[in-house]
């Protein structure tokens, strides 16, 4: 089955992302309403922004964020099939310093990328879901993870698409949790720097809603 995937803003708008989730695995694709709520919650433009999906699937999310002006978006997909699917749908598409592509586990992915002197402005962690009430205990180890020195950009935010049943942290690392959004049986949680003087109303409006 195709998956009904476009790029709904931006360079790219209108664009098929054709994911055919028979040959993927059946990978999970973020229903395109809680796409429009990511990046409400982002705003229109991610100018000057590096943007990281860090479990990409159908790479959908990040083909989003260099559509919406990103300066780079870094995507790290484990499964090798999706990896080459985003590969070869961006090459003919996006200037090659646009982005990064990655294909392994995420902790290896955020280790390279610190290496590289990559730091994301805006994190996107949607891992496949464990649809427990307490499946969201990778959640906490993955914002531990994202808080040590040299991991992220001044001021960074991160989104987690999550089952909505998780019971996810208020604090973990450097981040407490800013509100979560939910979507039926998904759900959008934003965390911030817990010491961060953040605020709806910031001018630079990336994280307005």
């Amino acid at each position: 089955m195709k998956a009904s995937v476009r790029v709904t803003a931006g360079s790219l708008k209108g664009r098929a992302i054709p994911f055919v989730n028979s040959r993927f695995g059946d990978a999970d694709i973020t229903p395109q309403k809680v796409k429009g709520a990511l990046f409400s919650m982002l705003g229109e433009s991610l100018e000057g922004l590096v943007f990281l999906d860090l479990y990409s699937g159908s790479g959908q999310i990040g083909i989003e964020a260099i559509s919406r002006g990103s300066c780079l978006v870094v995507f790290n997909e484990f499964d090798r099939r999706r990896y080459l699917f985003i590969r070869e749908f961006l090459e003919p598409l996006c200037a090659r310093e646009s982005y990064l592509a990655l294909n392994m586990k995420a902790s290896a992915a955020l280790r390279i990328i610190r290496e590289k002197g990559i730091r994301p402005d805006i994190v996107f962690l949607d891992p496949p879901y464990d649809k427990n009430r307490t499946g969201g205990s990778i959640y906490p180890f993955l914002l531990e993870t994202l808080s040590e020195p040299g991991t992220l950009g001044d001021d960074p935010l991160v989104i987690i698409q999550h089952y909505s049943k998780n019971e996810l942290p208020e604090e973990a690392g450097m981040f407490r949790r800013r509100f979560t959004r939910s979507y039926g049986t998904t759900s959008l949680s934003m965390y911030e720097p817990a010491a961060g003087k953040m605020s709806a109303d910031a001018p630079d409006g990336h994280i307005g809603e």
